[in-house]
């Protein structure tokens, strides 16, 4: 079954307890390919933050991803040869360092990363939501991390 839309609210977004403290930071909402052990097609309208072990609704898209994480998620220095990043502030602020430089970002603020860009954000000493939107996907086939 296929819904004709997929409303995210961030109040539901706040509310996950993926995004908690000790909990692992990040959550994917738009993916290119179903993790079937921990993902399930999206029958509702309305996203709203899986109970504990359950199932997070997902909605396929080719080439896609969406997903949201805060400065709990692991994070690592990488790039991408085909996919572009779009970085959003939903709330507080972000450290992020790409390509030679720096950039502090607000709620409200984006940023868009070109592929073959080395990034990473940097989580230390501030708490942020940020939503991050992948176009031209590959999933992990197209990240390369940088040591």
């Amino acid at each position: 079954m296929t819904i004709p839309s997929f409303f995210i609210p961030i109040q539901s977004i706040k509310s996950d307890a993926a995004l908690r403290p000790g909990n692992r930071g990040e959550r994917k909402l738009l993916v290119t390919e179903l993790y079937e052990t921990t993902e399930k097609i999206a029958e509702d309208l309305v996203w709203q933050p899986p109970a504990v072990q359950e199932k997070c609704s997902v909605q396929i898209m080719d080439k896609t991803e969406v997903a949201v994480f805060n400065q709990h998620a692991s994070q690592d220095r990488h790039y991408h040869k085909i996919g572009t990043e779009m970085y959003e502030i939903l709330e507080g602020t972000m450290t992020i360092h790409v390509g030679e430089h720096d950039y502090s970002l607000q709620a409200g603020d984006m940023i868009v990363v070109n592929p073959g860009t080395v990034h990473e954000v940097k989580p230390e000493g501030t708490q942020f939501i940020c939503r991050v939107v992948t176009v031209n996907c590959q999933g992990t086939r197209d990240k390369y991390i940088v040591t």
